[in-house]
């Protein structure tokens, strides 16, 4: 064992130093460059294949625009395979604001009652029920996405209290085509170590609990987005869609004026690497690319330098 110790030893610290030749790195930054620029094209080719519709601010396709209104409206779709995935997509929402970030209880999402001095440290603004709309005030939301009427108390701590839980999406939508029904599965769309694990309902969480932290909406609203535009999972079209004049019936609820925003709604379907993601593409060709250039600079300079360039003088 201390022979080979002294080996391993010897080889990387006293006599393998290891000192790249100009053709060495010329190869290397080819190599490099034509597998990211490979890559870059099959996403693209593979981005071509994905289907994608975008319907925006479709709040305002019902006129006069009011919330908490039922309201509906009509949309061309062409063919698409199952399956197909139901985002709603909201612009200019920063969840990556420091403090609304942090304006939750992980403590209190798993099930656990906080108290007072916890609830103004991690979820401050919003800390009592009295902080929350009025509309959350007073309902229950359940998993099934139904509301029930409960009274609670204005002063007592609101569960699920912070800024993220009370910003929660609550517009919710049916799909029909000439009066048929096509199903919006809403199981499924969070992630699985976030149901039952991270969120569970309290011991006495309907009187208690403003919103079933289970109902998997929640959970994906509650996994904040990166960036100012983003869209998020709302349920799954198990079935192809044919071509024809689709009703979209939504329920009003969420006003995107709040923030200057907008809303729309998302369809796609998905491929090896997801949904339709052109940086992705872009970013693995630019630096394909760049590996590419800069070996091409290194061999003109070899070129022109000739032989002796790169060798080490004696």
């Amino acid at each position: 064992m201390s022979d080979s110790k002294g080996f391993l030893h010897w080889l990387f610290f006293k006599k393998w130093h290891p000192v790249p030749s100009v053709g060495s790195t010329i190869a290397l930054f080819s190599i490099i460059g034509v597998i990211f620029v490979a890559l870059g094209i099959v996403i693209t080719v593979i981005n071509n294949n994905i289907q994608e519709v975008t319907i925006y601010k479709y709040d305002q396709k019902c006129s006069p625009v009011e919330y908490n209104k039922r309201c509906s409206f009509t949309q061309k779709l062409d063919n698409m395979k199952a399956p197909i995935y139901f985002y709603y997509e909201l612009e200019n929402f920063y969840q990556n604001h420091r403090r609304y970030v942090k304006s939750k209880s992980s403590t209190q999402l798993s099930g656990e009652e906080i108290s007072l001095s916890d609830a103004e440290k991690y979820c401050d603004p919003i800390i009592y029920n009295k902080d929350l709309e009025e509309w959350q005030q007073n309902v229950y939301i359940t998993e099934t996405n139904t509301l029930v009427p409960k009274e609670r108390q204005p002063d007592d701590i609101a569960s699920p209290c912070g800024l993220v839980a009370k910003s929660f999406f609550n517009d919710t939508y049916a799909l029909s085509l000439q009066g048929k029904d096509v199903e919006l599965n809403q199981t499924g769309i969070s992630w699985p170590n976030d149901k039952g694990k991270k969120y569970k309902r309290a011991p006495d969480s309907e009187t208690t609990q403003w919103i079933d932290p289970e109902n998997e909406h929640f959970i994906v609203w509650m996994r904040t987005a990166g960036l100012p535009t983003f869209r998020k999972l709302w349920g799954r079209i198990e079935q192809d869609i044919e071509e024809g004049e689709y009703t979209f019936e939504f329920s009003n609820n969420y006003n995107p004026q709040m923030f200057a925003g907008a809303k729309n709604i998302v369809l796609s379907t998905s491929g090896p690497f997801g949904g339709k993601n052109l940086f992705l593409s872009i970013a693995f060709i630019v630096v394909g690319v760049i590996q590419l250039l800069i070996a091409l600079a290194f061999l003109i300079k070899k070129i022109r330098a000739g032989p002796s360039f790169g060798q080490k003088n004696e």
